[in-house]
This record gives structure tokens, sequence and C-alpha cells, in this order.
């Protein structure tokens, strides 16, 4: 069993950070919505260990955060309609869900996170820093949007209001 390191308790720089998630750890930051829990995307066991420390069911797939829609594309593919939307939406405060079986990708408006996800070089695996069934730490989540789709389906409204998200899309559309 790994600790949890907390960014308010002794972790400072980035490079900190990204020593602990390559060397497989978990790591909790304030993000420009919640309080979450990150590491890295291709590390299955610091994926449980996410899963046992949120005792989050394992059939809720975790979100992603990327540094660019070409990293989201390294992942999976992004059709135009899709690129036009990411491109409207982000960074910001918007998780879109790209293919079903994949979690939703976020750039934050987040400078320090951005920073964290370059020098670490590689997308990072993200849920908020809560029990599940439990209100998160912070501000209002993510919008949780569906765009894999031909239409924009609303999972969770959260700090984007989700008619917003539906007159960006629709001038795309």
């Amino acid at each position: 069993m790994r600790a949890i390191f907390r960014f308010s308790n002794g972790v400072k720089s980035v490079n900190e950070i990204v020593d602990i998630l390559k060397n497989g750890g978990v790591v909790e930051i304030p993000t420009d919505t919640v309080n979450g829990l990150i590491c890295d995307y291709y590390n299955k066991s610091a994926e449980e260990e996410i899963f046992r420390i949120k005792k989050r069911s394992k059939e809720k797939i975790l979100s992603i955060f990327v540094g660019s829609i070409g990293d989201v594309e390294k992942i999976t593919p992004v059709s135009e309609r899709q690129k036009k939307c990411l491109e409207r939406v982000w960074p910001g405060k918007v998780t879109c869900v790209l293919k079903k079986d994949i979690g939703g990708f976020r750039i934050p408006n987040d400078k320090f996170i951005l920073e964290l996800l370059e020098k670490f070089g590689g997308p990072l695996l993200q849920t908020s820093a809560n029990i599940s069934g439990e209100l998160p730490i912070g501000g209002l989540p993510s919008t949780v949007v569906d765009i894999s789709g031909d239409r924009l389906e609303i999972i969770r409204e959260g700090a984007v209001l989700g008619e917003e998200l539906q007159k960006i899309c629709d001038m795309i559309s």
C-alpha cells in the first residue's frame, strides 16, 4: 500500500510531484475546480490505489488530464467535429468524453497543472479527492459532456452551464 502525497503537506515543487508520479505515487493537488487525486495514466497499480483511496467502484472510469489535443490523439482518435468543440472549451472546466470506454479528457485552466503535465510528459489519471458519494472539496466540479455521438450530451453539470456548452457545440454542427 502506497501513501498518498498531498501538495499542501510538504510537497512544494512541480519536480517533486513529477518524481512521485514517475515512482507510481498518487498525489492530491488543488485544481481549477475541486481538489483532485492524480497519477500516471499508464501506471495500473497507481490507478488501483486511486480506486482504493476513494472507495470508488471500478465500473466508474477515471478522467484524464492532458496538455493538448495532440495528447488526446495519442490515446484515441479525435474527429474534426470533436476537435472543433475541444478547441472552444479548453483549457477550462469541461471534461469531454470522446469514446464511451475511455474516461473523459480535460485540459485544466491552471498554470501549475499545465506545467506539471509538461514536465511529467504524459497524461494523468485524475478524479476528485473526496471519498465516492461524498461532496468534493473546493469549488464546483467540471462539467462532463459526451461528444462521442452526433449531439452533445450533458453527463454532469458543474462549473460550466450545460446550456452554454450546448450553444458552443451547436455553432460547430
